[in-house]
């Protein structure tokens, strides 16, 4: 029997075996581990902490650049910070996050921040049970229908181009809509590691063939047990002539738990229903055993009225959220009290005619205190006697700050580089698309920019990593002040930065700003008593005459930056087909 995912430890499910490398690790040889061991990531780590994460998606977007790995550390383009989840959630709290962030991979890391092992969406599909699958769903119900395919005769670097595109994972290789073949991401890091050149070889030579098919109306069931027989995140699946109609991956079978993940949380709001309206309801008693139960309710403030809101009860945790005894507050409105807290008196009236309608009403609820915010789940319950009369009200404030304040940390952490506090990739690939569609709805210009700090290696060298921190720290905090607020500066790892700039008035005004960037850089920085002397290169592409999405124009601002270096650095220069030629 399968153990409730409310109750079962992700500690007895996760991978301990997991391969991590150090941030000096050549990309090559970073590489060819993933394609001998067969691995979709490599944890990049240092004395058993996580800095940041490797996945076949971050090479696809690679390859896609035509970046070769060469010896470059891997530090440089791993994705950090790195999602990471402490050992002591549940199955159903690890499933929520992995809906929530939208990833494969989450390092779970004990209560210091040692890394521990990895839970993976297989990990999580493997131990759920199949009696989440009795309802028997098909899988056009939790299917991807709009299946990426290419034809066999295409170059892997055109296929790589489609593959590159936002949730793509592979691509269908085809003939008259029947499945040929498919080239995945962990297709793409065995071809990086064997060299193939990318540029010639066709689709067709280097495809995973024959391709697994399951027929429409297939059960998620049975899809779920051919993937996890064949050892395969994804299959495709036909009509009855053979002819494509979708795939279904392991993220469509993930979300597709998500309707009995509703259930379970239903299911658990209904007993704590049941709890607090049988406390409710013996509430206006006031006998001894059920006012010692209320006053141990640690962190639930708790108000008891009657019809009209006077208040009846009052717990000890109300006593501290509204700086009220309970002797002062019984026979006072509730109304007057949630005034004085600024908490809107019209959302309690609100609350009650829901109350009389449905029997509940949950709302939120926020307090300022000493300069901070306090916030609450509220939650107004209607009290009957035994003839089903609606004779008062329970009022239960429930204190998320701390839950609020773990949320924006973490969404803070999920879009910020964690060095230099920085916009990071994803927050980057945001706002760039959000300017991209603005310049194309307005036919208005913009520019990107990508900036090397030269021969910050040297630095890191001789004074030492912690040094290069602080060398980041004060390029981000320059840059930053070179700039308007409505530009963005990113850091996407290493010493590259990237500037967006959403609106320019034209191609003079980048290159005006790149310019004084590359000369506020003459300046020295002044870290922790050392004069540092840095020189930056960058590269500019601007949109929509050197591209019209994110990666063509990281791709050309990239090549502009490669030409600045190749003539000697600390300069700036704009992407043009002349160079292209």
């Amino acid at each position: 029997m399968t153990v409730p995912i409310s109750k079962t430890s992700i500690r007895q499910i996760i991978s301990r075996q997991v391969i991590s490398v150090a941030p000096e690790t050549p990309l090559d040889e970073a590489i060819a581990i993933m394609a001998d061991a067969r691995i979709s990531c490599l944890v990049v780590a240092e004395k058993k902490r996580p800095l940041g994460i490797f996945t076949e998606r971050d090479l696809v977007r690679l390859a896609n650049r035509q970046m070769t790995p060469g010896s470059r550390p891997i530090r440089e383009v791993m994705t950090s910070p790195v999602a990471t989840i402490p050992v002591s959630l549940s199955m159903y709290e690890a499933y929520s996050l992995m809906l929530t962030n939208r990833i494969r991979h989450h390092i779970v890391v004990d209560h210091g921040g040692r890394m521990l092992g990895l839970l993976t969406q297989s990990d999580l599909i493997n131990h759920l049970g199949h009696e989440y699958f009795v309802e028997m769903r098909k899988i056009e119900q939790v299917m991807t229908t709009d299946v990426v395919t290419v034809t066999a005769d295409l170059t892997i670097s055109e296929a790589l181009a489609a593959m590159a595109g936002p949730g793509i994972s592979c691509v269908v290789v085809e003939e008259e809509r029947r499945p040929l073949g498919i080239l995945t991401e962990r297709d793409v890091v065995r071809l990086v590691a064997d060299a193939i050149d990318l540029g010639s070889v066709p689709v067709g030579g280097v495809m995973s063939s024959p391709v697994l098919t399951v027929k429409v109306g297939t059960t998620v069931h049975k899809a779920t047990l051919l993937m996890k027989k064949e050892h395969i995140r994804r299959v495709v699946v036909v009509d009855d002539q053979g002819h494509i109609q979708g795939l279904i991956t392991q993220s469509d079978i993930v979300k597709g738990l998500e309707g009995k993940y509703i259930e379970l949380l239903k299911e658990i709001i209904r007993e704590k229903e049941d709890v607090f309206q049988q406390t409710a309801r013996e509430l206006l008693d006031k006998t001894v055993y059920l006012d010692n139960i209320l006053s141990s309710s640690i962190n639930m403030a708790i108000i008891a009225t009657d019809s009209a809101f006077r208040i009846k009860y009052f717990n000890p945790v109300a006593e501290k959220v509204f700086n009220c005894g309970a002797a002062a507050a019984i026979g006072r409105c509730a109304l007057e009290m949630l005034s004085l807290e600024d908490i809107s008196p019209l959302t309690l009236h609100q609350a009650r005619e829901i109350v009389q309608k449905e029997g509940k009403c949950l709302f939120p609820a926020h307090i300022k205190r000493g300069g901070g915010s306090l916030f609450y789940d509220g939650s107004l319950s209607g009290i009957q006697d035994k003839q089903g009369n609606l004779v008062g009200f329970v009022l239960m404030l429930n204190d998320i700050t701390e839950r609020r304040r773990y949320e924006d940390t973490i969404h803070h952490l999920a879009y910020h580089d964690a060095l230099t506090g920085l916009p990071n990739r994803v927050l980057l690939n945001d706002r760039l698309g959000q300017a991209l569609a603005s310049a194309n709805r307005t036919s208005t210009r913009g520019a990107l920019m990508i900036l090397d700090l030269d021969r910050f290696k040297d630095i890191n060298d001789t004074l030492g990593h912690s040094m290069g921190d602080l060398l980041l720290k004060a390029v981000g905090e320059r840059l930053k002040g070179l700039l308007r607020k409505s530009d963005t500066v990113s850091r996407m790892g290493g010493d590259e930065f990237v500037l967006l700039l959403p609106t320019i008035g034209s191609a003079e005004s980048a290159a005006v700003t790149a310019a004084k960037v590359v000369t506020a850089f003459r300046e020295p920085f002044v870290c922790n008593g050392h004069t540092l002397n840095v020189t930056a290169s960058i590269g500019i592409a601007d949109f929509p005459d050197d591209g019209k999405d994110a990666e063509t124009l990281l791709k050309n601002a990239d090549i502009a930056l490669y030409r600045v270096k190749e003539q000697g650095r600390n300069n700036f220069q704009r992407y043009t087909v002349v160079q292209e030629s």
